[in-house]
């Protein structure tokens, strides 16, 4: 302070003369950024209107599983892991989800990104007595799989290249897991031929009345 009592040197952010305190990129005096740090993204799911600065934190539809691929966590569980996942043999994109089901209950996503190119662990929880677990899989249980396909907004019945019986605490690698056109050209349908060769036909060669008995 000079003999007038003013300050000689420059007075921080707190008023104090020659201290060292500044704002932050919020305007706060000695702050850490949080006040205005979010999702500035007004697309997003959590955008926050009174953000300025972006923290990576915005959410969007494709980060989520869509409601049918949703599913409680369980104390029991094993994992299914996939090389590749195809559409008609066209590989997957990030913004895929592959899930487990137990009949038409849903024990396990994941979303294909997730698994950074490498095999991609669904998981599949076990019923545990628990309500919250009801349907879920049980020993000696194969689970099926579905994908869902972001860009289309459809999802698909898939086809593991093998199978394997549930089994808590089970980690199984299976090299493919593929969406194939049914006998009428429907993706991921359940028509098959049969054995008269009728898609979706009676069945047996008996009730279809075929020659070749």
């Amino acid at each position: 302070l000079d003999c007038d009592g003013w300050c000689i040197c420059n007075t921080d952010c707190n008023g104090v003369c020659g201290g060292d305190a500044i704002e932050d990129d919020c305007g706060v005096c000695e702050g850490d950024n949080s006040t205005c740090t979010g999702c500035t993204d007004p697309e997003a799911f959590n955008y926050n209107s009174d953000a300025t600065i972006d923290d990576g934190s915005c959410i969007f539809d494709y980060d989520l599983p869509p409601e049918l691929f949703e599913y409680n966590q369980s104390t029991l569980q094993a994992f299914y892991f996939f090389q590749e996942a195809t559409i008609d043999y066209i590989d997957i994109e990030d913004n895929d989800w592959v899930a487990a089901f137990n009949g038409n209950v849903c024990v396990g996503s994941r979303k294909w990104s997730a698994c950074s190119g490498g095999p991609c662990d669904i998981p599949a929880m076990g019923y545990d007595g628990e309500e919250y677990s009801a349907g879920y899989m049980q020993y000696d249980q194969i689970p099926t799989f579905m994908i869902y396909d972001y860009s289309e907004g459809a999802f698909y019945n898939a086809v593991p290249s093998e199978n394997y019986s549930w089994e808590n605490n089970g980690l199984f690698s299976i090299e493919s897991l593929n969406v194939y056109p049914d006998c009428f050209g429907e993706l991921g349908g359940l028509a098959e031929f049969d054995e008269c060769g009728v898609c979706d036909g009676p069945g047996s060669i008996y009730e279809c009345g075929c020659s070749n008995i």
